[in-house]
């Protein structure tokens, strides 16, 4: 898994530096993967599958007074304002180009922040039960089921009793599946698509899961942490 991730590392590393550049990463991307149902429906709607989608703010429900965890933030408060919430932010990252451009970002913006962090997910630098709320979206795809068990202990340790959180995975029996491997690919970022019942597996000793959505390429599990 150290291999996978520091190919994740520096995939996302690779991107910032495009973007730097005025590249777009996608416009690219090959005519079989532009023409593919999956590819249409995620330009028009990638707002669905965002950590700031609105099923997830409904069900997260952020207040004054709450600490909210984006695991694998990548640059979801520049692109989506998550500071906007009523919750206070914390985000971490595995790749350091995306931390420093969002601290840049928040530098500049003048916002109030928890804090954004360079972090292997398995291994986060909060205390126990440290916050209410969390999202890990479009995280897990790129984890072997071990490294999910690890971190789904380190989510449940930071997480107070009984917070809510959201997490995603590949749809397996999606028919837009293989695309989308296609286009992680591409990308230089492999996934691993895990059976439903592996995860949920996983899931059922740390979260009572409350509600799923299964009617997209990446799985919503919506869950309480249990302690």
């Amino acid at each position: 898994m150290d291999k996978q991730l520091e190919t994740i590392r520096k995939a996302y590393d690779l991107t910032v530096e495009q973007h730097g550049k005025g590249i777009n990463p996608l416009d690219d991307v090959p005519e079989e993967i532009k023409n593919s149902p999956f590819y249409k429906s995620l330009l028009s709607n990638s707002c669905a599958l965002n950590s700031a989608a609105c099923d997830i703010k409904d069900y997260l429900a952020p207040r004054p007074g709450m600490r909210f965890f984006d695991a694998g933030c990548c640059a979801n408060i520049a692109n989506y304002r998550l500071d906007e919430w009523p919750s206070t932010y914390y985000g971490v990252d595995i790749s350091m180009a995306l931390i420093g451009t969002m601290k840049d970002f928040v530098t500049r913006r003048r916002l109030f922040i928890g804090g954004l962090h360079v972090a292997d997910i398995s291994k986060l630098p909060f205390d126990d039960s440290f916050f209410d709320i969390a999202a890990v979206i479009g995280v897990l795809e790129y984890c072997t089921l071990e490294y999910i068990r690890a971190s789904l202990r380190e989510l449940n340790r930071v997480l107070k009793p009984g917070a809510r959180a959201v997490l995603d995975i590949p749809n397996q029996n999606h028919p837009y599946i293989s695309d989308m491997v296609k286009l992680e690919e591409y990308l230089g970022r492999r996934i691993f698509v895990h059976p439903r019942s592996q995860s949920k597996n996983l899931l059922a000793p740390l979260f009572s899961i409350e509600r799923m959505d299964d009617s997209r390429v990446m799985i919503k599990y919506f869950v309480r942490n249990l302690k």
